[in-house]
């Protein structure tokens, strides 16, 4: 065990635990999309980025191991500022579509918006569309244009399915989740990546 101090708060938590696993047993929100407790960590959202002393930057909470001695600051002005960075980045190519979406009012990215987003982007580029495709009889991607690129449902299926349906081709702005050589989702355990999308990207085709 070593001794770490989250937002002035002293805990011990087991060698090689995570920031925001630490976080969590103290009750210290970390907002966050990509990370989830039954996945291997991917880092690839960034919204969990905090203010580590005597780190030269923010650092990921899911990726950053703690050490013994570690202070740790969630809502410092220096996380706070890397967070609302994160979020406006995110929201570039989201679209304005809360409303209609079927994730509207139980949305991560909806709920973290209010906290750490802007009343108004500052980015007037046309919004990145993706196409919807077949992906078989239970998932829609009819709000692909949604994702975030957090590949849970990737991580789900190779990790907990056990299946490699589905992955993410292209890279940077071109990226997008597809399934293997367009093949269809069939899967029943795959269904479940309709919960583990954060922002309504995935959605169910018997019920849409």
């Amino acid at each position: 065990m070593v001794e770490v101090t989250i937002d002035g708060i002293k805990t011990e938590a087991p060698e090689g635990s995570m920031v925001i696993q630490a976080a969590h047993k103290l009750g210290v929100y970390i907002p966050h999309f990509c990370y989830h407790k039954k996945l291997s960590v991917a880092a690839n959202c960034r919204m969990c980025l905090v203010d580590v002393e005597k780190a030269p930057k923010a650092m990921p909470a899911c990726a950053t191991p703690v050490t013994n001695g570690m202070v740790v600051h969630t809502r410092s002005e220096k996380a706070i500022a890397a967070q609302n960075s994160v979020m406006e980045f995110l929201l570039i190519n989201h679209p304005l579509d809360c409303p209609v979406c079927d994730q509207g009012g139980e949305c991560q990215l909806q709920d973290l918006a209010v906290g750490y987003g802007k009343s108004a982007s500052r980015y007037q580029e046309t919004k990145r569309v993706v196409p919807a495709k077949n992906m078989g009889p239970l998932i829609s991607t009819d709000g692909m244009q949604r994702c975030i690129h957090c590949t849970r449902c990737v991580r789900f299926g190779e990790e907990i399915g056990g299946i490699m349906e589905i992955g993410m081709v292209n890279r940077g702005e071109f990226a997008e989740i597809t399934t293997f050589i367009g093949k269809s989702v069939e899967s029943e355990l795959s269904g479940n990546v309709i919960d583990l999308c954060p922002v309504g990207a995935l959605l169910s085709k018997p019920y849409v």
